[in-house]
């Protein structure tokens, strides 16, 4: 079990019984007028990435008032190459521009070198659990971390196919990670449960149950929700965040907090986006959901 303070370490600290939601372009201004709405709103680091824009100013104008959490997708921490020296230099100018509550990224790899190019694989490519996969993370964490002088979040990932060699349970080689580095975790629930669908698990529900037990609980500084959109028995099902959060995932949520207690909670919604509304009444059932623990009070 967690300990239960009511804070997560970071430069700004949410409560742990904050939930936020996703913040795409389409709600922008929706966020200008009623940001307040939200304990907090995740972006993608990437797309904030300029010099300057309407798009920076925009971001800067939020973040005076709604707490900000950096997301990104880009810097691929599993990826034998060393994370570029130019991503890391304008992640680390966005971070001194906004002051995110917590900047975050997945454990996968993206980026490779071709012919003495480096090339970015343009999606969150997932990466075996070995010995060797361990050194290059745990490299690529501590460059993160060190150039930005603040501990990072590394979320798990959705994997579509089974590596013939691993040495490692995805549980077992976060905990190594962690012990490693000293980063956090971002425990995505809609990830295992895709995960453990497409493996044909028979009830993914358990094997997040089980994934929770395993995995390095202190270290949990978030937890992700999401949709997929359903498909056929037969069909692969893809993590595409066009939907909302399905009844068993709603299911697992309240499961994870009974195991873990309150802990920072983002929906997130990329594709098919509903209205601002819509997104937030996600938001609401999520805190509707942390009320729900025994013998817990937030502090106000």
């Amino acid at each position: 079990m967690s300990n239960r303070q009511d804070t997560v370490s970071s430069p700004s600290s949410l409560k742990r019984s904050a939930v936020g939601v996703g913040l795409r372009p389409d709600h922008y201004q929706d966020a200008l007028e009623n940001a307040v709405a939200a304990d907090f709103l995740e972006v993608h680091s990437e797309n904030f990435f300029a010099e300057a824009g309407v798009a920076v100013e925009l971001l800067q104008d939020i973040s005076d008032n709604t707490p900000i959490s950096l997301h990104g997708t880009s810097a691929g921490l599993g990826s034998v190459e060393a994370v570029p020296d130019d991503y890391l230099k304008k992640l680390k100018r966005l971070v001194e521009r906004v002051n995110p509550v917590l900047v975050s990224d997945h454990l996968c790899f993206t980026w490779a070198r071709i012919g003495g190019r480096l090339f970015h694989g343009g999606d969150l490519l997932p990466i075996p659990y070995t010995k060797e996969s361990l050194h290059h993370a745990v490299i690529n964490i501590d460059r993160v971390q060190s150039y930005l002088g603040r501990r990072i979040a590394v979320e798990n990932v959705c994997a579509y196919i089974d590596f013939e060699h691993s040495e490692f349970d995805e549980a077992d080689f976060l905990n190594e990670i962690v012990v490693r580095t000293g980063c956090g975790l971002i425990l995505d629930i809609n990830n295992l449960m895709v995960n453990a669908r497409n493996a044909r698990v028979p009830t993914p529900e358990d094997y997040v149950d089980r994934y929770i037990e395993a995995v390095a609980s202190d270290a949990i500084m978030e937890i992700h929700l999401a949709g997929s959109t359903p498909v056929a028995a037969s069909e692969l099902l893809i993590d595409d965040h066009a939907c909302p959060v399905s009844e068993a995932g709603w299911g697992a949520y309240q499961k994870t907090l009974n195991q873990l207690g309150p802990r920072p909670t983002l929906i997130e919604w990329d594709s098919n986006l509903p209205s601002w509304g819509t997104l937030l009444g996600e938001a609401t059932r999520a805190k509707k959901a942390q009320r729900r623990l025994a013998g817990w009070r937030a502090k106000k």
